[in-house]
């Protein structure tokens, strides 16, 4: 249950425009900065636990993050007089994800094993984007009412952590000590490089999709909202199938993600209907049920548990975070080359090209790797 709150930023997403109504000072870069600002605050969160995890167990840390969560969501919900306080609980949000979204992952790979684990990976994937499909719906509707009626929504981390208590043991399976810490395996930098540049990405159909449908005069915030949901949904669906897929694939399921967001993104380029529009982020959002849970599997089979916490901060926070912050930039720029006219239509077009250039690169580095491996 923990993991549909990995992206429980979306919860305010709706309601950008209303907070900036309501700081009518501030320029809207301000605004959307104080969001960002939740995926950045939860890299420093990363950063930390993996430290702290040395000294404590995972459930005390766990808590620790849910319990961050929820007082962002009371703290904004109560006080929001001045934009301070906006970027303060968007702080302690971003901080409370940092402590729990690579201690859920990494508490998979210690209590399940072989095909379980497979199964619960893929589930895992199902239900972070089924959270951001729900979080997304309730902070719009939430919204309507008055914008910081939104941050209501973190207030549901209250019955996740009391979950955690009630099930998690006290103390670690694998207890660890800063003495036991182990050196971290030359094969970890490859997979957390391979999340970080899927979610590069990946992020341009949800932060473009907007501008994408009033470009093309195809519908309004409303349908937008819409596409993001069926863009979630399909990450939901492909983590469901995953433990058939992966079986057959294995580690070429990493190729077949960025296959599956050139599609939609190709789709979404040359298409000029709301059908396709749908289509195509449901075929684009199932990259995310195939790259997260298989890079699980594979970091999961060649870490040691002493290092599990800090390797799993890298691949569930840090590489998604970061790349989500400078894939506008890196698409703002790359674009040119592919397009004078700066729309919309040109970043995906440029997406979909670096996709499939990295669908290639990974299908020969696996490729190699198998050959080496068999050799």
């Amino acid at each position: 249950m923990g993991s549909m709150f990995f992206m429980c930023y979306v919860g305010l997403s709706g309601a950008i425009a209303e907070i900036a109504n309501y700081y009518p000072e501030y320029s809207e870069q301000v605004i959307q900065t104080g969001m960002m600002a939740i995926s950045l605050v939860s890299i420093l969160g990363a950063f930390v636990v993996g430290q702290l995890s040395y000294r404590y167990s995972k459930r005390t840390l766990v808590t620790i993050g849910f319990a961050l969560v929820a007082a962002g969501g009371v703290g904004g919900f109560f006080f929001h007089e001045t934009i301070v306080l906006y970027y303060i609980w968007s702080f302690l949000i971003g901080a409370g994800m940092g402590f729990f979204q690579p201690l859920v992952v990494s508490l998979i790979t210690d209590y399940f094993d072989g095909k379980e684990r497979d199964k619960v990976t893929g589930l895992q994937t199902s239900f972070v984007s089924g959270g951001s499909v729900l979080l997304t719906f309730l902070g719009g509707v939430l919204a309507a009412v008055a914008w910081h009626f939104s941050y209501i929504v973190f207030l549901i981390a209250i019955p996740v952590l009391i979950i955690c208590l009630v099930n998690l043991p006290a103390k670690n399976k694998y207890p660890i000590s800063r003495a036991e810490k182990q050196k971290i395996p030359r094969g970890v930098p490859y997979y957390i490089i391979s999340v970080f540049l899927f979610f590069i990405v990946y992020i341009v159909v949800p932060s473009n999709i907007a501008l994408y449908l009033s470009e093309k005069d195809l519908g309004t915030a409303a349908l937008a909202g819409g596409a993001n949901a069926v863009f979630m949904i399909g990450g939901v669906i492909m983590g469901l199938l995953f433990t058939r897929l992966s079986k057959v694939f294995g580690e070429y399921l990493f190729g077949i993600s960025h296959l599956l967001l050139a599609v939609g993104l190709l789709l979404l380029c040359f298409g000029n209907s709301i059908a396709i529009v749908f289509v195509a982020v449901f075929i684009g959002g199932m990259g995310i049920g195939t790259c997260m849970p298989r890079a699980v599997l594979s970091l999961s089979a060649i870490i040691p548990p002493a290092v599990a916490p800090l390797v799993f901060s890298f691949h569930a926070t840090v590489a998604p975070s970061l790349a989500g912050f400078i894939s506008p930039a890196v698409f703002a720029f790359l674009s040119r080359f592919v397009s004078d006219s700066g729309d919309s239509v040109s970043r995906m077009l440029t997406a979909a090209i670096l996709s499939i250039a990295l669908m290639v690169v990974q299908f020969i580095i696996i490729s190699r790797r198998r050959r080496a491996a068999g050799a």
